[in-house]
């Protein structure tokens, strides 16, 4: 009961609008990739030239999710949010034209474009729990928070692809990416707009200082950027998206082998549901297990989860094993994002957050790569071994890091009567 009583108070701080607003925002980027294909495939009857479309995408949003977080960071959530939602949203329309018009040197360059563009909306309003929760002195509920997110990324990644294959059925294949333009327009500039948005920390030098010891002892002694922290929680959620990434070209080898090619997107979606539903249970972890705890125990559930697609035989079997690495996924990637919201320097939120969303981003790329090409060789139990040998890793990294970590932490923590001046001393609203 505990845990329904915490997403309960979520509503009450934000309003339900926020929740679906922000669920809507973040659709045109689960829309993207598989819009991208479908519309260059339907124009062009070229495969290949529709996954070049949809990697230059994947590499705009890797290296563009950063940047947008650090220029949150510095100039506000609301002025960044909507010069972003305005670009995508004509980047999104212009390769409809270009792809439509015959202009194939431009379908490239507008595809990357429309990724590097992404209003960010995932890992900046998981900036706007942090804040929210730490400057009312509620910082044990950002697990929750956290929960929440992982959920409704998972519900969006369903959602965006299904609307996706609807739509295409329409026989206009320029459909979906129209579609995600109006949506990025009528949901991501009133969620950039909204009353979640944080402040621009505007501290002087002084102000920094004192910052800088209260956020840890590595920030203290050298009054930088924590390089290192940083370095880690990245490479803690290429985990993931390593394992997202190989698990979904294993499952496509996989149904091709057993004859039932058709079925690979049924497999995948039940890790999808399984990884949501598995998310909103995490807020019924005891308060006792603190955010290092979880990241352990989470990165050790991984491994077991990976090892259960080495079990798949027949289409029953394979949604058993997904099912099982979607329940175990979820507590990882959440523990990793909490783990930053309570680690990240409140000036810099914007930017780690988007750091751990292109560390994803990229370990599905790099896990899609190397796992197919292991399919072609050693077939889909190749493949489905990459998730495995990355988990492993990540069971490795977590114990290693997981004692400074620890003093980080506790380094960090404040107490629960903590006031919003206590976090945030000189504040201007952007």
């Amino acid at each position: 009961m505990a845990a329904r009583a915490s997403y309960r108070d979520l509503v009450r701080l934000t309003g339900p609008s926020f929740l679906v607003l922000a669920f809507l925002a973040r659709l045109p980027a689960a829309m993207g990739p598989l819009g991208v294909i479908t519309l260059v495939v339907a124009a062009t009857g070229s495969y290949g030239t529709g996954g070049l479309a949809a990697a230059a995408f994947g590499v705009g949003a890797a290296l563009g999710g950063p940047v947008v977080g650090t220029l949150a960071d510095r100039y506000g959530q609301r002025t960044v949010g909507i010069a972003t939602a305005l670009v995508d949203a004509v980047a999104y329309a212009a390769l409809v034209g270009a792809v439509l018009g015959g202009v194939r040197a431009a379908v490239l360059p507008l595809a990357a474009l429309a990724g590097f563009a992404m209003p960010q909306v995932g890992p900046l309003v998981r900036v706007r729990w942090a804040v929210l929760l730490g400057d009312r002195g509620q910082q044990r509920r950002l697990p929750t928070a956290m929960a929440y997110e992982g959920a409704a990324d998972e519900a969006s990644f369903l959602a965006g692809p299904a609307l996706v294959g609807v739509l295409a059925t329409s026989g206009w294949a320029g459909a979906p990416l129209l579609l995600a333009a109006v949506l990025t327009v009528l949901a991501a500039v009133p969620f950039a707009l909204h009353r979640t948005a944080p402040p621009v920390l505007r501290a002087p030098r002084a102000t920094a200082t004192r910052q800088a010891r209260e956020s840890g002892p590595d920030i203290a002694r050298s009054g930088r950027f924590p390089v290192g922290r940083v370095a880690v929680l990245v490479a803690a959620m290429s985990v993931i998206g390593v394992v997202f990434g190989a698990t979904q070209t294993g499952v496509t080898a996989f149904a091709d082998t057993i004859g039932a090619a058709g079925s690979a997107g049924l497999i995948y979606a039940v890790l999808g549901v399984g990884s949501a539903l598995a998310g909103l249970a995490v807020a019924w972890l005891p308060e006792s297990l603190g955010p290092v705890s979880r990241y352990v125990w989470s990165a050790a559930a991984l491994v077991l989860g990976t090892a259960a697609l080495l079990y798949a035989h027949s289409t029953a079997t394979a949604l058993g094993a997904v099912i099982v690495l979607g329940v175990t996924a979820a507590p990882y990637l959440i523990s990793g994002y909490a783990l930053a919201g309570r680690l990240s320097p409140p000036r810099h939120a914007g930017m780690v957050m988007t750091l751990l969303a292109s560390g994803v981003v990229g370990g599905v790329s790099l896990g899609a790569a190397v796992a197919g090409r292991l399919a072609d060789t050693y077939g889909y139990r190749g493949a489905f071994g990459v998730p495995l040998a990355a988990a492993l890793a990540g069971l490795a990294l977590a114990l290693l890091v997981a004692p400074r970590l620890r003093r980080t932490v506790r380094a960090t923590a404040e107490p629960d009567t903590a006031t919003t001046t206590d976090r945030h001393p000189i504040l201007t609203t952007a």
